[in-house]
């Protein structure tokens, strides 16, 4: 009897501690990303991280990964490397899995960071976090200009006074007659996608008064490099 019990105790330590070594376990990660030096920690099950970068033109972090099956992402984000604010209190960030707005669980935040947990499904590889403002060492205030009278067009489209296809003609007018500069960015061949939820969120708050030139100007660039405005 001891021997049938000396054997179960050994076999069950061999699979706890010797299958682990035997089997490396391709299905989890976790590390740290150093963006501008600030770390940004993260936990992936059923997948694997390529790479984690900020898009500070439009408030986004980034997330490229290899997937095995159904899981989750835990990513504490810094809230200087990228934040959602809206009356200087926490708001949701908007997230994209693959193209497809994705509810997300935030599972702790302090001070000065947060963390989400954020689900994917098998085969899924990109992950984009937008917030309302983001790390950028390269474009300052001063590269953007706009007139006051815009908000009260921002302010009409957020409230469905204006359509889409007006705003964004009336956009690109100001923009290639040089009555408002944004930082230069970079456009992509004429796109039909809807555009995206936030941006008129944006708007409107900005129109109000509750968020910064630059965050409305994110909304614009994001709307360019996509090919819904053309400048």
């Amino acid at each position: 009897m001891n021997s049938v019990k000396s054997l179960f105790l050994f076999s069950l330590i061999f699979v706890v501690f010797f299958i682990p070594l035997i089997i490396p376990n391709s299905f989890a990660d976790s590390g740290v990303v150093a963006i501008e030096s600030i770390d940004v920690i993260y936990n992936i099950e059923h997948g694997n991280i390529e790479s984690i970068f900020l898009d500070p033109d439009f408030f986004e972090l980034i997330i490229t990964m290899n997937t095995q099956d159904d899981g989750t992402i835990e990513i504490t984000i810094p809230r200087e490397i990228l934040d959602a604010t809206f009356e200087l209190t926490d708001d949701m960030f908007f997230v994209l899995v693959d193209g497809f707005e994705t509810d997300y669980v935030e599972s702790k935040s302090t001070s000065t960071s947060r963390t989400l947990m954020i689900p994917f499904f098998n085969g899924d590889s990109i992950v984009e976090i937008i917030g309302t403002y983001a790390l950028n060492p390269f474009v300052s205030d001063t590269e953007i200009v706009i007139p006051n009278w815009i908000k009260n067009n921002a302010g009409w489209w957020a409230d469905g006074l204006i359509e889409d296809a007006d705003f964004v003609l009336g956009i690109q007018y100001l923009i290639n007659e040089e009555i408002m500069t944004i930082p230069q960015t970079q456009s992509e061949q004429s796109s039909q996608q809807p555009i995206p939820n936030w941006i008129k969120n944006n708007a409107g708050w900005w129109a109000d008064g509750l968020i910064e030139d630059a965050e409305f100007v994110s909304g614009l660039q994001y709307l360019i490099t996509n090919g819904i405005i053309h400048v």
